[in-house]
């Protein structure tokens, strides 16, 4: 079982004793489950049902609002907005591991500019496209509200000011990926939805509608993640974590596993600022060398997304 903790809104009363919870939950598996988050049931409700009807387009319909993983003058850069189909993108690559299956499952993501209404996006120009846009808009908005809940207790957790991770992520190219994992029949030799992989994040807040996510535990065994409230936030804590804490804080091998039903997920992924220097805090290297070299996260992003789309390594 992975902890579950409580924000208690309007308590400050019990940040440190939260703080403590979120900071025993890194080390121990990574991941924890958050509620009493204060969004409302809707804001799930309509991005779940928004998302579920765009999946039901035509494949030729979805096509035209595929997205870019690189622009118009082939520069590889990673652009967050737009349809990815079945089988186009691979976890397992992600995490330096070529050569094995791609993922099994259709994508929706949209960046930070989903925030500002007179951005040109790639939506559907009706009424779907619209109810979708705006749904996904408020999820992200409120995803990045409990993200920035939990970066500054995890602040106050590790004696660093409130604001250490805010003013590391005011700008970051944070994502959020709607995902439909169609279901399979039980004698389908591959039940692979998604590959193993960690999460090149701060942290990751994930919901869902049914099961299918595992992490591996410290011993290599595949445990389900069963949390099938869909407005109760799946939390781990990601790659950048892991190398701010010298790998105290775990940045845990995940995946998920197809079923005979369908099932969808929203995944938020915090990111840092492109300039942010991600290194290990002084207090995690006292008694033992750092494992990670210092790096830029817009160089550590652009690694990761090479990996992920089967790209050249930038020159």
């Amino acid at each position: 079982m992975i902890p579950v903790i409580d924000l208690e809104p309007g308590r400050p009363d019990l940040e440190r004793k939260i703080a403590e919870e979120i900071s025993e939950a890194c080390r121990n598996t990574g991941f924890f489950v958050v509620r009493g988050h204060g969004i409302a049931s809707e804001v799930f409700d309509d991005a779940y049902a928004a998302s579920l009807r765009f999946f039901a387009l035509p494949p030729e319909t979805k096509d035209a609002f595929a997205m870019r993983t690189s622009n118009a003058r082939g520069e590889s850069d990673y652009s967050p907005y737009g349809y990815s189909a079945l089988l186009s993108e691979n976890a397992f690559a992600y995490t330096g591991k070529p050569g094995m299956p791609s993922d099994y499952v259709e994508k929706f993501s949209v960046g930070r500019l989903i925030l500002h209404d007179d951005e040109e996006l790639p939506f559907p120009a009706d009424e779907l496209g619209a109810r979708l846009r705006a749904a996904l808009k408020r999820y992200f908005a409120a995803c990045e509200t409990v993200a920035g809940q939990i970066a500054e207790l995890l602040a106050l957790a590790l004696d660093l000011p409130r604001d250490f991770f805010a003013t590391r992520t005011d700008t970051s190219n944070d994502s959020l990926r709607s995902h439909l994992y169609p279901g399979v029949d039980p004698q389908f030799l591959n039940d692979q939805g998604m590959g193993q992989h960690t999460d090149g994040t701060l942290i990751t807040l994930l919901t869902q509608d049914g099961p299918g996510l595992q992490l591996q535990d410290r011993s290599g065994r595949w445990l389900d993640i069963d949390v099938q409230e869909r407005d109760s936030f799946i939390v781990n804590i990601g790659d950048l974590m892991a190398r701010w804490s010298n790998d105290e804080y775990v940045s845990t091998p995940h995946r998920v596993r197809l079923a005979d039903r369908q099932r969808q997920s929203i995944v938020f992924f915090k990111l840092a600022n492109d300039d942010t220097v991600i290194e290990c805090f002084p207090k995690f290297a006292a008694d033992r060398p750092a494992k990670y070299a210092p790096i830029r996260y817009e160089d550590f992003s652009l690694q990761k997304m090479n990996l992920l789309f089967g790209r050249e390594e930038a020159r």
